[in-house]
């Protein structure tokens, strides 16, 4: 605990100060054992004055089964994400979610085995990113995931049910059965992508937009704390929601 500390002291320290205002001498110093019985007077001083900021990144939130990375064309880490935005979009409106998406872009690290704390979260999800919903026609939702799916670059997604070869969809089904064109679905996602991030263009054909306060980060932590006090253990598998019958072969 006190060398996390001090590590996230030293950097707060470094960040505070102006550039080209201080010069200093470094030489390694191994982060083992010896520092967790602190003799520094001053250093000890420093790390109380910035205890509170950092405490409440240690907190535990969860635990996990194994250690889960993200990856295409779905992962459980992925499909964790994805879920978890259309889940926290029902509570937070009220209203039944067809269809969710996260980009892997902003997915940055794995979660870690065991102790998940709010700090591994905030390491995974980085960016400042917040919870959209909207609505989308049948027609203009089947045109949107065929495009993903001509580019090989299918997101991450919750809801839905395909299957791939090469750059056609076998399978394109949301919420549970075939896209109706003339049906209105729910879509839930991250102002990154609803804005155009990663060439990802949603604004042109939704309607209805909320724009919410909250944080996807912040999310997903209320998440795993209602998950934990339910007695449950984080555990992530792939589930088979977008499939490539020629993922193999394209990849070699």
């Amino acid at each position: 605990m006190k060398r996390i500390l001090l590590l996230s002291v030293l950097l707060l320290t470094c960040l505070g100060e102006a550039a080209g205002q201080f010069t200093y001498k470094w030489t390694p110093v191994p982060m083992d054992s010896t520092w967790d019985t602190m003799k520094d007077v001053r250093a000890t001083l420093v790390i109380e004055k910035y205890s509170p900021q950092v405490a409440p990144l240690q907190e535990i939130v969860g635990y996990s089964e194994d250690e889960y990375r993200s990856g295409r064309p779905e992962s459980g880490l992925s499909n964790f994400a994805a879920d978890v935005i259309r889940a926290i979009a029902e509570k937070k409106t009220g209203e039944t979610v067809d269809i969710a998406m996260t980009n892997y872009g902003g997915i940055r690290t794995s979660l870690p085995k065991g102790a998940v704390r709010v700090y591994d979260i905030f390491s995974i999800f980085p960016f400042d990113n917040y919870l959209v919903t909207f609505d989308i026609k049948g027609s203009d939702l089947h045109r949107f995931l065929n495009q993903m799916i001509s580019r090989r670059r299918v997101e991450a997604l919750s809801g839905v049910e395909i299957v791939i070869t090469g750059k056609q969809a076998d399978k394109l089904w949301v919420a549970g059965a075939p896209i109706d064109d003339d049906r209105v679905y729910k879509f839930a996602t991250i102002n990154f992508l609803m804005d155009g991030g990663d060439g990802l263009v949603l604004s042109d054909v939704a309607f209805n937009r909320k724009d919410t306060d909250v944080w996807i980060r912040d999310a997903i932590v209320e998440y795993l704390k209602e998950q934990t006090a339910r007695g449950e253990k984080i555990v992530l598998n792939p589930d088979g929601r977008v499939k490539y019958t020629d993922w193999e072969e394209r990849r070699r």
